[in-house]
């Protein structure tokens, strides 16, 4: 028989206390218990452990509000501090390269964009060193805990090198010793873009309400992971779930039918039109002109439910997070054409398909499953 670690049942509870204070700021210790599913003494033990840290605020229940108990310890709302303690984000995964820097709390702090085009490395280098002054500005004296780096291909540990195909000039450098020559020595934690995004879904793996979950992102690029047991599926080339470059009956990948590229073509918008004006167009188009729009995602919902027929065939999910960015302006129409799509591809099958979820509105899935990491990394390093 295994012996049991409680260690990493320490650091399971603590994730679970992370997330739900992330999600929802101001809760007791017994809502934190009830909602964890744990005891209120651990619950205690842990918030104890937190507080050390300087991670988290206190304020007292007022009267009046939620009700105080008669007799023991006076009931707090507990939440995250980001008054002491800071994440930095760095997304590479395109040209326009950026950097999110956030409170523990997760609270934007400072974001900074690339505003120079040309050659890819040297403006990232340039991007790198030009932004180390107004990020220690916006820390203000609080301790950067960990940096994100967010690649647009998957990432080998042990080169410390990217494979894509989109930005193909990063491949071969060594991502964190060039963060460190051009940024400053810290804990980097590198992954590709959906690889990150998958784990900001993690209370579902925790909580084991599914056994496989699948991530999809439609966007730019066309991208998937998998998530089996709690651990990330990468295989041989770490490329496991990377639907969208699964080949089409055309011969085709479905990256190149299913990214934003091909759903603005299928509204018919000019190509002459700048980036910015063919969000405006479709963004427009979704808002005066829903039936047109819904149409289009009709006909793309069906595209993806070809390609994600392989991935069911494949990995058997029992759940899918869908991100698509041009489904967002008409919430659930997407997902709900494309359960119709799945349904019917399998019609007469006995088969259980699994269930559809949309990707998560404000915060990016990308910057919570990268935070989400950056505090497992730091949870280890608490509990040694």
């Amino acid at each position: 028989m295994r012996p049991i670690d409680l260690t990493a049942i320490r650091k399971q509870n603590l994730v679970k206390l992370l997330d739900l204070m992330t999600l929802a700021p101001g809760r007791t210790r017994q809502e934190l218990a009830e909602a964890a599913g744990i005891s209120q003494m651990t619950v205690t033990n842990l918030v104890d452990l937190l507080k050390e840290q300087d991670v988290l605020q206190m304020k007292p229940v007022q009267r009046g509000g939620r009700e105080r108990p008669a007799q023991g310890r006076k009931a707090d709302e507990i939440s995250l501090c980001g008054e002491k303690k800071a994440w930095l984000l760095v997304d590479i995964s395109s040209r326009l390269f950026s950097m999110t820097l956030v409170g523990f709390d997760v609270g934007l702090l400072r974001m900074l964009r690339a505003d120079r085009q040309g050659e890819y490395l040297a403006g990232l280098e340039r991007f790198l060193q030009d932004s180390r002054q107004p990020v220690m500005q916006a820390l203000d004296g609080r301790e950067l805990l960990g940096v994100a780096i967010v690649t647009p291909g998957p990432y080998d540990l042990g080169s410390d090198t990217v494979n894509n195909q989109r930005l193909p000039q990063l491949n071969g450098v060594r991502i964190k010793e060039m963060f460190r020559r051009c940024f400053g020595e810290y804990e980097y934690y590198v992954d590709e873009d959906v690889k990150f995004a998958v784990r900001s879904f993690s209370d579902l793996t925790v909580s084991r309400q599914c056994e496989v979950l699948y991530y999809l992102y439609i966007g730019e690029g066309v991208g998937g992971a998998a998530v089996h047991g709690g651990n990330m599926l990468r295989g041989l080339n770490a490329t496991a779930g990377d639907a969208g470059h699964l080949l089409s009956g055309e011969r085709v990948t479905f990256e190149s039918l299913l990214g934003t590229e091909a759903f603005i073509g299928l509204l018919g918008l000019e190509e002459s039109l700048s980036a910015e004006e063919r969000l405006e167009a479709v963004c427009r188009i979704a808002r005066e002109e829903p039936g047109r729009y819904d149409a289009a995602l009709e006909e793309m919902a069906a595209v993806a439910a070809r390609m994600l027929h392989a991935v069911l065939w494949m990995l058997d999910p029992t759940h899918i997070i869908v991100d698509c960015v041009y489904a967002r302006p008409r919430g659930d129409v997407f997902i709900q054409a494309l359960s119709w799509h799945m349904q019917a591809m399998f019609e007469g099958e006995n088969r259980v398909l699994p269930q559809l979820y949309p990707g998560a509105s404000g915060l990016s899935s990308v910057v919570r499953g990268a935070v989400h990491v950056l505090q497992g990394a730091w949870l280890d390093r608490i509990l040694m």
